[in-house]
């Protein structure tokens, strides 16, 4: 993932804003309790004498998350947001910008406003279903992440500054000679591999514990045996669908509507475009409403109203009560909350934003993804405790029978790799299709199983723990790629490879800026923001 994530980090700000449209930078962190910016540390770094701010960090931190949510489809906890290194890679993308920014100042560099516009107008966020710019498009996607249009014209400006030294910088970079063709054979070339899976759902199961057995067991494996946080929320919504229907059209504003989009509906007579113009203006209408009733009824709660005191009668208004479910949405009894939404992903926001507040709080209206506004209060919050050995005995008798038998299996496993490794045969090896690292073969093994494939000694066994059980694998042939691969790819892999070598050579400029503007981290700050104490 982090890979991933660096690619997209210095992709150009084109690219960036492809997905503000749908996102909003509380969508995740309920308003910025998450990080908890009332810290008193201001700067989380310092370069050349400017300074990174916490809540811009902050602010990247947030947004590169709900990036990673969008694209993989997966939400992300607290942990994992710091196991995966996020908020490094966003603090080095920061350092870089700063870095770049100031050698930019420095030569004096500028873009001018024309160059500015055309790059706006380009963006795919704001263009219409024809392709062309869509100011209310545009005007709309900045008011939903609180951006200011000033704010992201400039965004826009250092984007395209800091892009013109960059493509500078790698003008006349060239390949090393040798370079090419030996990563050339090793991505291209094919390996034929054997493997055996050894399941330890086919191990025998061992003898029954002695209660003390179990009971050490348990101990030993306490952690394992938690029950998750369960929080009790309520949810306030707005469905500008709902509100659509209700919103009256007049003549006249049918009428500047067709008259205002000609390219929009060419030779399109009024009569015949009338009833798509009238579901788009019910549209718009709808969807300025529900921000409209999203700012009031925000206002009326930070007055001091509860969220009880609102009144839902107006159609596409909603209260939503959520009685104890865990981070997934399921009760204590395992089951789906039944007041959920329907829509797994507006679901899957509002049980992002309920568990990135604490107890008490609530959250500012946001709008999803898929169009909704919603407002978060978290009620309750039992929290992720060991269950009592007496109340979950028999889970533990499972759990212990499951470890014997994974222990089994991957004795079991260590034998067949010994085996091998040692000039003998084993039966039932199943041979694997053709894998190489260009992929450009459909193999239909799992990733983890390819990963060792290519990357293990030719006729060394391995062993490795998958999701089928304990696979033992040995790489059979190594195929050289042909001639005709390499006359149809190997031009091609060539401009890759040298894209590459010209971004690492950029790295090592922004490197060398290091000395010219030193980079200065505030190790305490950082430490702070992400405590989890205060």
């Amino acid at each position: 993932m982090i890979q991933a994530l660096q690619k997209f980090s210095q992709s150009r700000v084109a690219k960036i804003f492809l997905g503000l449209v749908a996102l909003s930078f509380v969508l995740f962190f309920g308003g910025g309790n998450f990080f908890r910016p009332h810290d008193p540390y201001a700067v989380v770094a310092e370069v050349g004498g400017l300074s990174i701010g916490r809540n811009e960090f902050i602010q990247k931190v947030q947004l590169q998350v709900q990036q990673v949510m969008a694209q993989t489809g997966n939400s992300l906890t607290r942990e994992e947001i710091l196991n995966e290194g996020i908020p490094h890679v966003v603090l080095e993308q920061l350092v870089r910008e700063t870095l770049l920014n100031l050698e930019t100042k420095n030569l004096g560099l500028t873009v001018s406003d024309e160059q500015i516009k055309n790059q706006i107008h380009s963006m795919k966020a704001f263009q219409d279903e024809r392709g062309g710019f869509n100011k209310s498009i545009f005007r709309n996607a900045l008011r939903g992440i609180g951006l200011s249009e000033d704010t992201f014209i400039e965004e826009v400006r250092n984007d395209l500054i800091r892009g013109q030294l960059v493509e500078a910088i790698a003008v006349g970079v060239e390949l090393p000679e040798g370079m090419a063709d030996p990563l050339f054979t090793a991505t291209y070339q094919k390996r034929i591999a054997s493997m055996l899976v050894v399941s330890p759902n086919d191990m025998q199961a061992p003898p029954a514990p002695t209660d003390e057995e179990l009971k050490a067991f348990y101990s030993k494996f306490k952690e394992d045996f938690q029950a998750p946080e369960l929080r009790t929320v309520t949810v306030l919504t707005i469905d500008p669908s709902a509100l659509a229907s209700s919103e009256d059209i007049t003549e006249d504003e049918i009428k500047d509507y067709y008259e205002s989009k000609p390219e929009e509906f060419g030779k399109e007579s009024l009569k015949d475009a009338k009833p798509k113009i009238i579901a788009e203006l019910k549209r718009e209408k709808a969807l300025e409403r529900a921000f409209k009733i999203s700012e009031e009824l925000d206002d009326r709660v930070a007055g001091g109203e509860t969220i009880e005191e609102i009144n839902v009668a107006e159609k596409g208004i909603e209260k939503i009560h959520l009685d104890g479910v865990d981070a997934n949405g399921f009760t204590g009894m395992k089951v789906r909350a039944p007041n959920l939404p329907e829509n797994q992903e507006f679901a899957g926001e509002i049980l992002q934003a309920a568990f990135a507040l604490e107890e008490g709080m609530d959250n500012p209206f946001t709008q999803s993804k898929t169009g909704e506004y919603y407002m978060v209060r978290v009620d309750k919050i039992n929290p992720a405790h060991i269950q009592p050995f007496e109340e979950i005995r028999e889970l533990v008798l499972k759990t212990w029978i499951d470890y014997k038998k994974l222990e089994k299996g991957k004795d079991k496993a260590k034998e067949y790799v010994d085996q091998l490794n040692n000039g003998g045969t084993i039966a039932g090896m199943k041979a694997l299709p053709p894998m190489s690292i260009s992929g450009s073969e459909k193999s239909g093994v799992s990733d983890k199983i390819r990963e060792v494939v290519l990357t293990i000694p030719k006729n060394i066994a391995v062993m490795e723990l998958a999701p089928e059980g304990f696979v033992v694998i040995r790489v059979d042939q190594v195929i050289p790629p042909t001639e005709q691969v390499k006359a149809e790819k190997l031009e091609q892999f060539k401009k890759k490879l040298l894209q590459a070598y010209k971004e690492d050579f950029v790295i090592g400029y922004l490197n060398a800026l290091r000395v010219r503007y030193p980079v200065r981290y505030n190790q305490k700050a950082i430490t702070a923001l992400f405590s989890d104490k205060g």
